[in-house]
Formats: C-alpha cells, sequence, structure tokens
C-alpha cells in the first residue's frame, strides 16, 4: 500500500488509520514523538510544537517507525506553546517556511 497520506486532516496512516506522527508523555520530563513512514513536514510541525521549549533531544528510537526523545530540562517553567488557532489552508496553525523557501546561490564545483 503506498504511504501517500490521503487529503484528510489530521493527515492519516492509510493502513491503519492511526497518524503519523504522535507525541506521548511518559513521565520524568520525557517527551516522545514517534514519526511514521509517509509522514511529512507539516505532520511534525503540528505535534513538535506540544514539546515544551526548553526540552532538548536526546535519544532516537526505532527501526521502522522513529521515535524522537526530547527531555525537558529539570527545574524550567517554559511551558509548550500552542499554535494559534485562526482559519487557514490546513483549518489551523501553518509554520513559516518563508526562510526555508529560499536557497542562496552556491559556487558550482570545477
Amino acid at each position: 500500500m503506498p504511504i501517500i497520506p490521503p487529503d484528510l486532516d489530521p493527515p492519516r496512516d492509510p493502513s491503519d488509520g492511526q497518524p503519523f506522527v504522535r507525541l506521548d508523555a511518559p513521565g520524568h520530563g520525557f517527551y516522545e514523538m514517534t514519526v511514521k513512514p509517509g509522514a511529512d513536514p507539516f505532520d511534525i510541525a503540528r505535534i513538535a510544537v506540544a514539546i515544551p521549549t526548553d526540552a532538548v533531544f536526546v535519544e532516537a528510537l526505532g527501526d521502522v517507525d522513529v521515535v524522537l526523545v526530547f527531555r525537558a530540562i529539570p527545574g524550567s517553567t517554559l511551558p509548550a506553546t500552542l499554535p494559534p488557532r485562526r482559519p487557514g489552508p490546513a483549518g489551523g496553525w501553518l509554520p513559516d517556511l518563508r526562510p526555508y523557501r529560499t536557497v542562496p546561490a552556491q559556487p558550482q564545483p570545477r
């Protein structure tokens, strides 16, 4: 079965009906983001905003489904910032990709 996401929001895995990206908080300040094949940057961004801004990446687990593990810095009080809910193409927040759409000119190797 292809891993092209269907035209739904949020996107769903066509094989099992589950999200392409999931966030779990097993405790002790850890946040586990599971990314399935077929996820795109928008899927990841929609979930990543729920991770506290002071958390740091500590580990990657998995083979096919990748689990990215983040840990909040102990003693920090910075909460995750929720995206503003306003109408848009995807029904809500979208990351600002303008800085990434411009690729600076590079010298060509000879």
